[in-house]
């Protein structure tokens, strides 16, 4: 992890806001949420997509402000057990899966210096800040749309930064606008 370029980023990002871009919800191979005892395992998966800047005139001042806008995809899925060890395929896997939500989140950051960010900075803060800010939006919206699909409501886990990715230095895919 980069910690001056994340310090970089914290020091010149606002959160404006965040909120649902798309979202979908399966029911998969003939799963019935209604019949009892059924035995399932959930996964989670948080990741960031891409990032874009935007540009506007602020009406108050009439200077131009640039906010950092990101999008993060979330799922959520349950598969039916006994998970076979090891796997053979991801089509395995993938047939054991009775239910999926997939979510892509907006986040909006206002950005508050007149100089260019770096692309390190933007990066960074992209893999750390976003998904630990957008991850209690997802908590929630999960949960409840568990609810509605008459699935188990699973406790989900807090946000923890995986090891992993701090030690990767895998880019955020980027479009400036």
């Amino acid at each position: 992890m980069n910690h001056v370029a994340l310090k970089n980023a914290i020091n010149n990002l606002s959160i404006a806001m965040i909120y649902v871009r798309t979202t979908t919800a399966y029911l998969h191979n003939e799963f019935d949420p209604l019949v009892p005892n059924q035995e399932l395992i959930a996964q989670f998966n948080i990741a960031a997509q891409s990032y874009r800047i935007k540009e506007f005139q602020d009406g108050a001042t009439d200077n131009n402000r640039k906010v950092l806008v990101y999008q993060t995809e979330a799922r959520m899925r349950y598969l039916k057990t006994p998970i076979p060890e090891p796997l053979e395929s991801e089509e395995q896997l993938n047939s054991l899966t009775v239910a999926e939500i997939v979510t892509v989140f907006t986040s909006e950051y206002i950005i508050n210096c007149s100089e260019e960010l770096a692309q390190d900075s933007i990066t960074e803060f992209g893999r750390i800040n976003v998904l630990h800010q957008v991850w209690p939006y997802w908590r929630e919206y999960c949960q409840s749309t568990c609810i509605r699909m008459s699935l188990p409501v699973s406790i989900m886990p807090m946000y923890v930064i995986n090891k992993e990715i701090e030690k990767s230095k895998a880019d955020i895919p980027s479009c400036v606008v």
